[in-house]
């Protein structure tokens, strides 16, 4: 299968269904197939070939979704640029990708303007909703597409998608992911979830991330998906009542931000069937409160750009009894168990696999996983050594087949020659009332060489005594992990995938130092 074909799907059997609405605009399947068409045609009229990458740079928009499968179905690769991106991170990701085309917004017209002029190699750009000095608008560049008798075929194995990945303990790169890839993870979805009759899927979080790629699992079940504009806490919360919606996908610091919002209760939240979240586990207070406000639909996904969506997988089911069954309220810090498309092993430094309870780096093979990184041979060397795919998470797996996620390889904090994961206490912090997000980080220390520091965001409204925090801290992880100190931030530095930046937040204390641990 191609990615494109499960959209075909979804056009040949719900042909006048909603595929996508955006404020008072729609498209029917049918409607949108037309325009991918003709998106696909104005491509190789322009001169894009089979294999070129053709980059999206744009906040949510109806003909952003749309050239995603004009992009697939003239034969080229889809290389979204996530518009949250500095402009600098930009342009060096246009470069690196070897972008030959580009569609963008105008609220990034000089962004894309400074790339035009500084990356070789792009043949054009089209602006979604106005004129541009240096492009024209889409409805009238898309009006001149040539009528086109065939498109290019393509083959499982070729690259459909480059990814970039979240540029969360570095610089981002470029992640070769092929038809086989999609196709393999919209099969594990379908195989674990139930989606019912007419599925409503709310898009919040951008479409070049998991948000965007969710939507293309639901075609082939006639889903409606709903772009909202930004990720506002209160038009989401809206948003679920007024469509009835079934499906979304959030990370966990934007559930957060809805449980903290004053119109969390006053909203029907009774169409939802399944609330996923992904990038990191939530703390125990939180799922409760979850499952107190929107009922049992939290499920939790556990992967990455360069494996698709699903390594592990917690259902719904498992959340509740997770929460209700004292005997298994350890699986709430897992990420569940392996997908179903997908191994999943525990492995040491050596290439050996571990035994259950035994640390070592998460490993997975299967076709989720990505033919490498663009351009970068030694990279991809190093994430396909012993024949597995490396995560760079630390974790363990149990008895019952649970994955649990320690931490960050490369985060872990080395106090006193004791290895200490961010991530467990962080578990902690959270369980404070007045915290609602936070980061765990060493910063230096003449005795210890790093000392734990917690980062805090507060919930709305609420206060908080260092004091009380460190002391409600060491009660429960002893004085060996519990933060030595707290600093209180307006708003944790977080990424374009919403996760909070551990290395922003430590990048300062250890400014101007030989050394970085």
């Amino acid at each position: 299968m191609l990615y494109l074909d499960f959209f075909e799907q979804g056009v040949a059997r719900y042909p006048d269904r909603e595929i996508v609405r955006e404020g008072d605009r729609a498209f029917t399947y049918r409607e949108m197939d037309r325009l991918v068409t003709r998106i696909a045609a104005a491509l190789i009229g322009a001169g894009l070939k089979p294999g070129s990458r053709v980059a999206i740079y744009a906040p949510n928009h109806i003909y952003g979704f749309a050239c995603q499968y004009g992009i697939l179905r003239a034969g080229c690769v889809w290389a979204p640029i996530n518009y949250r991106l500095s402009p600098a991170d930009a342009r060096e990701m246009a470069a690196a990708l070897e972008v030959e085309w580009l569609f963008f917004h105008s609220l990034l017209a000089a962004e894309t303007g400074a790339i035009l002029a500084e990356v070789a190699g792009i043949k054009g750009a089209v602006c979604f909703d106005r004129p541009a000095d240096f492009a024209p608008d889409f409805d009238s560049w898309v009006e001149k597409a040539p009528a086109i008798a065939a498109f290019p075929a393509r083959q499982a194995a070729d690259t459909a998608a480059l990814l970039c990945t979240s540029g969360t303990t570095g610089r981002s790169k470029g992640i070769v992911l092929s038809n086989r890839a999609f196709a393999a993870m919209i099969e594990g979805f379908n195989k674990v979830l139930q989606h019912g009759e007419k599925p409503v899927h709310l898009i919040v979080a951008p479409l070049s991330h998991a948000a965007g790629i969710y939507g293309s699992c639901l075609f082939t079940h006639g889903a409606t998906n709903i772009l909202l504009p930004n990720a506002d806490p209160g038009a989401i919360l809206k948003a679920i009542e007024q469509y009835r919606v079934t499906t979304l996908f959030l990370p966990p610091t934007l559930i957060y931000m809805l449980l903290a919002h004053p119109d969390a209760r006053r909203h029907d939240y009774s169409s939802l069937r399944s609330m996923l979240y992904g990038a990191a586990p939530m703390a125990e207070q939180k799922l409760r409160e979850a499952l107190e406000i929107f009922g049992p639909v939290l499920v939790q996904l556990y992967g990455q750009s360069e494996a698709l969506m699903m390594c592990a997988f917690m259902s719904a089911r498992e959340h509740v009894e997770a929460l209700s069954d004292p005997k298994l309220a350890k699986r709430l810090f897992a990420a569940g168990r392996e997908g179903p498309m997908v191994r999943v092993a525990i492995m040491d430094d050596d290439g050996n696999i571990q035994p259950c309870g035994t640390q070592g780096e998460i490993v997975v093979r299967g076709d989720i996983v990505m033919d490498g990184y663009y351009n970068d041979p030694d990279s991809t060397r190093q994430a396909q050594l012993f024949g597995w795919h490396h995560t760079g998470d630390i974790g363990t797996k149990d008895e019952d087949g649970y994955i649990y996620v320690v931490d960050r390889k490369k985060e872990m904090i080395i106090s006193g020659g004791f290895n200490i994961f961010p991530r467990e206490v962080e578990q902690v912090v959270m369980t404070h009332p007045a915290v609602q997000d936070c980061a765990v980080v060493g910063i230096p220390d003449d005795k210890w060489g790093e000392a734990v520091m917690a980062a805090v965001e507060l919930r709305p409204g609420r206060s908080l005594d260092s004091a009380e925090l460190l002391a409600h801290c060491r009660a429960r992880l002893g004085g060996l992990k519990a933060p030595k100190s707290v600093t209180i931030i307006a708003s944790l530095p977080r990424n374009s995938a919403g996760k909070v930046l551990r290395r922003e937040v430590r990048a300062p204390y250890w400014a101007g130092r030989s050394r970085q641990v």
